[in-house]
C-alpha cells in the first residue's frame, strides 16, 4: 500500500501546476457580475451555470487526457523502466498511476467549483449535487473515462498488429451486447416503468462489468507487458476481449432464451382479446423463470398454435370479423429507446400462423382495424384515416386517405365502408366543435365521407358498436362516483338516434347481445348482482334476475344457447384478494334459473372494451365465451356441458 501511495504522490506532485490552474480558472465565474447588464440574482444564476459547466468540462476532459497519457506515454517512451528498476510490484505501479490520475481529475473538477461555492455559500453548494449516489456516479464516471481513454490510446499509440483484431472484436462485441440489450428491453426483461430501481441504477449495473474489464486489462498490460510495447498491447487485448466474451456471450444467450418463450411459458395471463369468430385470442403475461420478462401472443385456444407479438402491443392488434386474420403494430425501437415513434405493421393469416411485414409505418399511437374478411386494413393516427388492400400483405396498396382532425373510434361495417363514431371526452367545454360528435361513414370506393348522425353536447356516452353494426351501446355516468348507478343506452348504429334506455339503476352495467335478438345487461344494485334480459323489439326487460350478494359483476358470454355466465365479487377493488373471491353463476335466460359455477373464475375478456370498439357477436357457444381466468390468473376453459376445467395457459404457484 505504501508503494502504491508513493507512486500516486509522485504523479500528483509532477502535475501540481494543473491543480493550481483549475483553481485559478475557477475564479473566472466570479468576474461575471462585473460584465455590463448583469447584476443581482441574474448574475448569481449565470455564475452558477458557468461554474457548473466549467467543472463539468474539467470532469470530462481531465480523465480522458490523463487516461490517454499517464501509462501509455510511459510505455511508448520506455520511461516505465524507471519504476521496474525499483523494488516495486507491478500492481503498485499500475494502481499508483491510476490513483494519481483519478485524484487529479476529481480534484480538478472540485477546485474549479470551490471559488463559487465559497462566495455564494449554501445556495451554491446546493446547486452542486453532493449526495451519496451523485458522488458515487461522479467517481465511477471518471474511472470509466480514465480506463476507456487508456485502452483506446493503447490500441492506437502502441503501433501493434493487435489493433486490427481490437477494432474487429470491438465492433463484434458492441453489436452483440447492444442487440442483446435491445432484445431484452423489447421483451420486457427490464421494465423501467415498474422496476424498483431507477434507470440510472440499471445503467451503472450494466456498466460495472465494462469498468472491471477495462481495469483488469490495463493491469495485465503493466504486469505482463512491462517495458515491451507489443507484448503489453497483446496482454491488454487478450484480457479485455476474454473478459468481454464472458459478458457478451451469456448476455446473448439470455436474450435468445427470453425471446424463445412460448405461451406455455406464461406464469399468468393478464387478460385476453378474443377474435369475433374462431378460436384465436390475444394473450399477454409474465414469462416463467425469465426475470421480469413479459410476452404477448396470438394464441389458438383449441390447437395451441401461436404467433408471437411484441411485448408492448398496447391494444394495436386487430382481428377480422371472420377470425381468419390479425394485424398489429410493432414499435420501431433503436438500441435503447423508441425510434421516431413509428410502428411497423404486420398482418398474419391465422390459418398459416405466419406474420408478414407490410412495410407500412404509421405513427406509434395509431389504431388499426381489419375488414370482415381481413383483406383490407385501416389505420388512424389522430389526423389521417388511411385504408389499404392487404390481400397480399407483403405488398399493400393504398385505397383511400381521409383527413380527420378529431378523436374517434372506428371499424369496418363491410368491405367497402368504415364507420367512425365519437370517442368519449368532456363535451362540456366551451367552444366545442360539434363535428367531434359526428357519426361518419367513409366509402372506400367513392373516397367520400358522409355524416350519418350526431350526438348532443353534454350527453355523449362511452360507445361501442354491435358486431352487426345495427346498434351503438353507450355508458354514461350521472356523477363522478364509480359506485354510483350509470345510464346504459341503446342507439341506432348509423344515426346515433336514441332507441331505449337499458339501465339507470345499476353500477358499472355491462351488455351482451345474445342469439335470437336478445340482450343481457348485468350490474350491481343495492349490494346484489342483477341480470336483465331483453327480448328482441322489447323496450323493457322481460326478466330481472337477482344473482346474490355482490359489490361487482362481470357479464360473460353465452356459453351455450340460452345460458349466460356472470362473475360476482364481494369487493370493489381489483387485487389478489378480490381475484380469489370471484364466483361464477350460470343463468338460464329462458327460465331465470341460476346455478352455481366454479369459484375463483372471471371472464377472461373482461377488459375487451379497452382493445376493441366492437362488441362480441351475438353467437351462442363462441369458444371465447368459455374462457376464464382463475385466482392465479391462469387461462382456463370450461366445458359448459360438464363444468370440467382445462388449464390452457399459466402455472400454479
Amino acid at each position: 500500500m505504501k508503494t502504491t501511495l508513493a507512486v500516486a504522490a509522485r504523479e500528483i506532485v509532477e502535475r501540481r501546476l494543473v491543480l493550481l490552474g483549475t483553481l485559478l480558472v475557477g475564479l473566472l465565474p466570479l468576474t461575471l457580475p462585473f460584465l455590463p447588464g448583469l447584476g443581482g440574482a441574474g448574475a448569481r444564476d449565470v455564475r452558477f451555470v458557468a461554474a457548473f459547466y466549467l467543472a463539468l468540462t474539467i470532469a470530462v476532459a481531465f480523465p480522458i487526457a490523463f487516461g490517454a497519457t499517464i501509462l501509455v506515454s510511459e510505455i511508448t517512451q520506455k520511461r516505465i523502466a524507471f519504476y521496474f528498476s525499483r523494488p516495486l510490484p507491478p500492481v503498485s505501479i499500475w494502481a499508483g498511476k491510476l490513483l494519481g490520475a483519478l485524484f487529479i481529475s476529481v480534484s480538478g473538477a472540485c477546485l474549479a467549483a470551490i471559488p463559487t461555492i465559497l462566495v455564494d455559500g449554501k445556495r451554491a453548494f446546493a446547486a452542486f449535487d453532493t449526495s451519496g449516489p451523485a458522488t458515487v456516479y461522479f467517481v465511477l464516471t471518471t474511472l470509466l473515462l480514465l480506463a476507456g481513454a487508456h485502452t483506446f490510446s493503447s490500441m492506437v499509440r502502441l503501433r501493434s498488429a493487435w489493433i486490427v483484431l481490437d477494432f474487429l472484436l470491438a465492433a463484434l462485441f458492441a453489436a452483440l451486447i447492444a442487440l442483446s440489450l435491445r432484445s431484452l428491453f423489447l421483451a420486457g426483461f427490464w421494465n423501467l416503468y415498474e422496476m424498483k430501481h431507477s434507470p440510472e441504477w440499471l445503467a451503472w449495473w450494466l456498466a460495472a462489468p465494462l469498468i472491471t474489464a477495462l481495469l483488469a486489462a490495463s493491469y495485465m498490460q503493466v504486469a505482463d507487458g512491462r517495458t515491451d510495447a507489443r507484448r503489453s498491447h497483446g496482454a491488454l487485448s487478450v484480457t479485455l476481449w476474454g473478459l468481454t466474451a464472458l459478458l457478451a456471450l451469456p448476455l446473448g444467450g439470455l436474450a435468445l432464451w427470453v425471446n424463445a418463450a412460448t405461451p406455455k411459458d406464461l406464469v399468468h395471463v393478464d387478460g385476453i382479446q378474443a377474435a369475433p369468430h374462431g378460436t384465436w385470442v390475444g394473450v399477454a403475461g409474465a414469462v416463467r423463470s425469465r426475470g421480469s420478462a413479459e410476452a404477448s401472443f396470438i394464441f389458438d385456444a383449441m390447437s395451441g398454435r401461436f404467433v408471437k407479438c411484441p411485448f408492448s402491443w398496447d391494444g394495436t392488434v386487430a382481428f377480422s370479423a371472420d377470425g381468419t386474420r390479425a394485424a398489429w403494430g410493432e414499435p420501431r425501437f433503436g438500441f435503447f429507446e423508441m425510434k421516431d415513434n413509428r410502428l411497423d405493421l404486420f398482418v398474419a393469416d391465422l390459418s398459416a400462423g405466419r406474420p408478414v411485414a407490410t412495410g407500412l409505418e404509421p405513427a406509434g399511437w395509431a389504431t388499426l382495424a381489419l375488414s370482415p374478411s381481413g383483406r383490407r386494413l385501416a389505420s388512424f393516427d389522430g389526423k389521417t384515416l388511411a385504408a389499404f388492400d392487404v390481400s397480399d400483405a407483403g405488398n399493400p396498396k393504398q385505397i383511400a386517405v381521409f383527413r380527420i382532425a378529431r378523436d374517434l373510434r372506428y371499424t369496418f361495417v363491410d368491405e367497402d365502408t368504415i364507420r367512425a363514431f365519437p370517442r368519449f371526452f368532456n363535451t362540456q367545454v366551451k367552444g366545442l366543435d360539434l363535428a367531434r360528435l359526428d357519426i361518419t361513414e367513409f366509402s372506400l370506393s367513392s373516397k367520400k365521407s358522409l355524416v350519418t348522425g350526431r350526438f348532443e353536447p353534454g350527453t355523449l356516452p362511452f360507445l361501442r358498436l354491435s358486431a352487426d353494426a345495427r346498434f351503438l351501446v353507450g355508458t354514461r355516468r350521472t356523477k363522478d362516483d364509480p359506485s354510483a348507478p350509470q345510464i346504459l343506452t341503446l342507439h341506432d348504429g348509423r344515426t346515433g338516434a336514441h332507441l331505449m334506455t337499458l339501465s339507470e339503476d345499476l353500477e358499472a352495467p355491462r351488455v351482451r347481445f345474445l342469439s335470437g335478438g336478445r340482450m343481457a345487461v348485468a350490474g350491481v344494485a343495492d349490494g346484489k348482482g342483477i341480470l336483465k334480459i331483453f327480448l328482441e323489439g322489447e323496450r323493457s326487460p322481460a326478466r330481472s334476475i337477482e344473482l346474490g350478494p355482490a359489490a361487482g359483476a362481470i357479464l360473460g358470454g353465452e356459453v351455450s344457447p340460452g345460458r349466460v355466465a356472470v362473475a360476482l365479487t364481494p369487493f370493489r377493488s381489483n387485487d389478489e384478494r378480490s381475484r380469489s373471491a370471484w364466483k361464477i353463476v350460470f343463468v338460464d335466460t329462458g327460465t331465470g334459473a341460476v346455478s352455481a359455477g366454479p369459484d375463483g373464475l372471471v371472464p377472461a375478456d373482461r377488459f375487451s372494451s379497452w382493445f376493441s370498439p366492437v362488441l362480441q357477436p351475438a353467437e351462442a357457444g363462441l369458444p371465447s365465451s368459455c374462457l376464464f381466468l382463475d385466482a392465479e390468473r391462469r387461462l382456463v376453459r370450461i366445458d359448459p356441458a360438464t363444468g370440467a376445467q382445462t388449464v390452457l395457459l399459466g402455472r400454479s404457484k
